[in-house]
């Protein structure tokens, strides 16, 4: 189910999806506040709520067992969240919107970028927008693309993985994609997205980001619904072996970025605001 809130931003703007649960209104508080302040009008996906979706449910589009990275029964639930809203956007025929999760802190500034997709570089089907950990961290990112619409950020090609599906744009013609390829999905959400390592979708599709972000996790506002269905298992040396392996396998990829196509590792910081 679909609930639209208005706000300020006409026609031309990029829609907003927000995923929230029933059972959490006050993270929908949280993000409504936040985007009203921006004058950002936001539609609302009722989460697949991890409590009372059947298995079968889940089956259609995510394992429920044998994952190549670890799923608890939330992430299996969010997955089918970020595809629902794919499907959304296919069937509207809209250029683009910007998905949420629902314990974001964003930037005001993500008005600018919503404000229209014009500064969206060619070539670029996701543009993520968030900081997701806590860490101080550095990523392999190429040189700008196009010109930012708030000055102080700028948008750069993604060359490593990264963790977290907060916040990001999405292209029409990359959901299709990613609808179409992604068969039985077998590792989180975020790494089909972002985790270039591992998901051949995420390079086909080409992956942005935003630098500074223009989000990060609200840490320490709310407790996280996906961590408390993820079960604390010692991960066993078949799965270590195997992310090694996803480790070196683009290396190849990431040597030529950085002779040939400007990249450079770049520390991902959030900012509240640039301009």
């Amino acid at each position: 189910m679909a609930e639209t809130v208005q706000g300020g931003v006409g026609a031309g703007g990029l829609p907003v999806f927000l995923i929230n649960l029933d059972r959490r209104p006050d993270r929908r508080d949280y993000m409504e506040a936040q985007l009203a302040a921006m004058g950002l009008p936001v539609t609302r996906i009722s989460a697949k709520d991890a409590e009372v979706v059947p298995d079968a449910e889940i089956a259609a589009e995510v394992a429920l067992s044998g994952h190549l990275i670890r799923m608890g029964r939330g992430s299996q639930c969010n997955a089918l969240n970020h595809f629902e809203i794919m499907r959304r956007l296919v069937a509207s025929g809209a250029p683009r919107p910007v998905v949420l999760e629902d314990d974001i802190e964003l930037s005001p500034d993500l008005a600018g970028f919503a404000r229209d997709g014009a500064w969206l570089p060619a070539g670029v089907g996701i543009v993520r927008l968030e900081k997701w950990s806590r860490r101080v961290t550095k990523k392999l990112l190429g040189p700008e693309l196009g010109t930012s619409p708030v000055a102080g950020r700028s948008i750069r090609r993604l060359y490593s993985r990264v963790g977290g599906s907060g916040a990001y744009i999405v292209t029409r013609g990359a959901a299709e994609r990613i609808l179409a390829g992604k068969g039985i999905l077998r590792h989180p959400i975020d790494h089909l997205l972002f985790n270039l390592n591992i998901s051949p979708l995420a390079r086909e599709v080409g992956v942005g980001m935003v630098v500074p972000a223009l989000a990060r996790q609200a840490w320490g506002r709310f407790s996280s619904d996906i961590a408390a269905t993820r079960k604390a298992e010692p991960r066993p040396l078949s799965a270590q072996l195997r992310r090694g392996w996803y480790e070196v396998n683009l290396l190849p990829t990431q040597i030529g970025a950085v002779l040939f196509r400007g990249a450079r590792p770049i520390q991902i910081d959030y900012a509240e605001r640039t301009a």
